[in-house]
């Protein structure tokens, strides 16, 4: 199975094929008390204010990002710079369909919150292959991801069925584990583990979107704190791209770009 790949490239490979396998899994429907969220407060007009306003942090972390992909200040290698390109554009178009959804949340609005969180995935995705395993598997996967994750959008709003969708966010974070476990940091050295940390408090967070309405008095809900800290797991990784990898000797660095020159890896 997979004679021409390395062995990194086939563990990729399988992951894919096991995140495109929901398609079979027993349907998962949307729970109907999904859009039933804590704060709704209005502010200047604008409707569950806290929820659409907080979306404004994943717009600024994209924008962060772009900036420090054009300074090209890190070198990265060319599966990992279009991964990440298009994972600062996912953020800033969920920036955009989340907040849309939020100003009136239903299924029909999901949508378009949803489409563009699987780009960043996606780009995410993409990244961590380009890095820790191979060129070409970065861009598969991207490509791969890419495909996978949107026809997870459109086949749940056709057909209410969500483990398609589920599969590609949380198979796709396990399979991130996997790989930053299994694999040997790249030249690029990004802190793919601290993207992973503020992931995981966010699905905290939005889990206690209620509780944290209630201990705080209604001051603020959980799925504002749980944008905000999604956020910072894009912020983590544009900020990082400041700097070179300093960590990592120079010749480690040669090594990667030989290899990417020459398509060898």
């Amino acid at each position: 199975m997979f004679p021409q790949l390395t062995r990194h490239e086939r563990w990729v490979a399988l992951i894919l094929l096991a995140i495109a396998g929901a398609w079979l899994l027993p349907a998962l429907q949307q729970p109907a008390e999904y859009h039933d969220f804590a704060d709704r407060r209005v502010l200047l007009g604008i409707a569950n204010a806290g929820d659409v306003l907080s979306n404004a942090a994943f717009a600024l972390a994209g924008l962060y990002g772009l900036i420090q992909l054009h300074r090209g200040r890190r070198w990265l290698g060319p599966a990992v710079r279009a991964s990440l390109l298009v994972f600062f554009v996912g953020l800033i178009l969920t920036a955009l369909g989340s907040a849309y959804y939020h100003l009136d949340p239903t299924n029909a609005t999901l949508v378009l919150d949803r489409l563009p969180m699987t780009i960043a995935f996606a780009g995410v995705f993409g990244a961590v292959v380009g890095e820790r395993v191979s060129t070409r598997g970065g861009f598969a996967s991207l490509a791969v991801m890419l495909a996978i994750g949107l026809a997870s959008v459109v086949y749940w709003k056709y057909t209410d069925n969500l483990a398609p969708y589920a599969a590609v966010q949380f198979g796709g974070i396990a399979g991130l584990v996997i790989l930053l476990v299994a694999t040997p940091r790249g030249a690029e050295a990004l802190p793919w583990w601290g993207l992973i940390a503020w992931y995981a408090l966010s699905k905290l967070l939005e889990t206690g979107d209620t509780v944290i309405w209630h201990a705080s008095s209604a001051a603020v809900a959980g799925h504002l704190l749980k944008h905000l800290a999604a956020a910072m797991g894009g912020f983590v990784i544009a900020h990082a791209l400041r700097r070179p990898a300093a960590s990592l000797p120079l010749r480690t660095i040669d090594n990667a770009q030989a290899a990417v020159s020459g398509d060898s890896r």
